[in-house]
């Protein structure tokens, strides 16, 4: 059975108000034409940049995931 690779382009982005602080995390995802497939965001509570930044990575990933 052949798969056909998709191209996506995943944009992330992760931030904490005070660090530590509220943060949230947020990822849009486009085509290689650039059509917006998926725009999503999450709040995570309290907790660093790094860990708002790295979230919001993990969130583009499942959310390409569920793209197919």
């Amino acid at each position: 059975m052949e798969t056909k690779l998709k191209i996506l382009k995943i944009y992330t982005d992760g931030g904490a108000r005070g660090n530590p602080g509220p943060g949230a995390a947020g990822v849009v995802i486009k085509d290689d034409a650039d059509k917006l497939l998926c725009n999503s965001a999450k709040y995570l509570g309290r907790v660093t940049n790094n860990q708002a930044e790295y979230q919001a990575v993990i969130l583009g990933l499942e959310k390409a995931k569920e793209l197919g």
